[in-house]
């Protein structure tokens, strides 16, 4: 007597094997359920009615009414708003920049075999570890021109002939914010920059110093390729960071003076805030987004093809 045969076409399961197919989806759908629900109640719902409060004309303990559009068509025609922008654009270039320089510096320096190198790798990274408002406390007091430590050194060393108001013109502000946040973030790179060292090969280096190659060629052919990735991924990541600063800015100069020092994330918090048009202010938070995303994006990206 002749078995029977199962026939089945190729790319098809049999029954048995779909119903298994089948309860391991739900099993997997059921697993992931709280994280859905998580992101659900805690992310989406909140976006979704952020971005309906940005069209209607919410004011604190006033019910709101739709009015489409109009806060962003208001934005757009408001030279305050571009001037916050224009803002936002330099303070995040010229301190990112400024923050993977001198940290790319502060783990060369760290990575040779110096004197009580640890206790200056414990020193270097304690900027990052202090709380912000800490160290922007700290900040003001050595800004100020009255007792300030800054004029006071300056004005020893005869560089300077009266004290100097780091915090009273635009110019002069937005410096004094970048500057600080630097300090804050060099660490940071700093970090990130050295644990991508700490994979270099040193038999590279005796191998290339032999064959007669100086400290400039050995940092351009080898020690910068060999840590180009890590210092990508740190630079959009303090990018990202740096695009939503928010303490350091409004504890030092509330986006004064002259809106001089005034960005997106203080423009928002004072329409909200001080205004009390949350309407308006959580437009300006939503045209942040779009950015922010795509640098998110890129990093996530990125971070997957690295581990492959």
């Amino acid at each position: 007597m002749k078995s029977l045969e199962v026939q089945t076409t190729p790319g098809t399961l049999p029954a048995s094997g779909r119903e298994r197919s089948k309860s391991g989806s739900w099993l997997a759908y059921l697993l992931m359920s709280p994280v859905l629900i998580y992101l659900l109640a805690v992310m989406a719902i909140p976006f979704g009615w952020a971005v309906y409060l940005s069209l209607t004309n919410k004011v604190v303990g006033v019910p709101e009414t739709f009015v489409g559009l109009r806060n962003y068509a208001e934005l757009l025609a408001d030279s305050v708003f571009w001037k916050a922008v224009w803002n936002t654009l330099v303070f995040t270039l010229v301190a990112v920049i400024l923050k993977a320089v001198f940290g790319m510096i502060m783990a060369l320096v760290l990575n040779e075999n110096i004197v009580a190198r640890n206790f200056f790798r414990v020193m270097l990274f304690l900027p990052w570890t202090i709380p912000t408002i800490v160290s922007v406390f700290t900040w003001q007091w050595i800004y100020s021109d009255v007792g300030g430590v800054l004029n006071a050194l300056l004005l020893k060393t005869g560089l300077i002939d009266s004290p100097v108001g780091w915090l009273a013109t635009p110019d002069l502000a937005m410096f004094s914010v970048i500057l600080v946040n630097v300090w804050r973030g060099i660490p940071f790179m700093g970090i990130a920059i050295l644990a991508g060292l700490q994979t270099v090969s040193k038999e590279m280096y005796e191998a290339a110093m032999l064959d007669g190659a100086g400290a400039i060629k050995r940092f351009f052919y080898m020690t910068l390729p060999s840590v180009k990735e890590v210092t990508i991924l740190s630079s959009v990541i303090t990018t990202i960071w740096t695009l939503n600063d928010f303490e350091i800015i409004w504890l030092l100069t509330r986006g004064g003076p002259d809106n001089g020092t005034q960005v997106l994330s203080t423009l928002s918090y004072t329409v909200g805030f001080l205004n009390m048009s949350l309407g308006k202010a959580i437009a300006i938070s939503v045209i942040t987004l779009p950015p922010l995303i795509m640098l998110i994006n890129y990093v996530t990206k990125r971070s997957l093809a690295s581990d492959k």
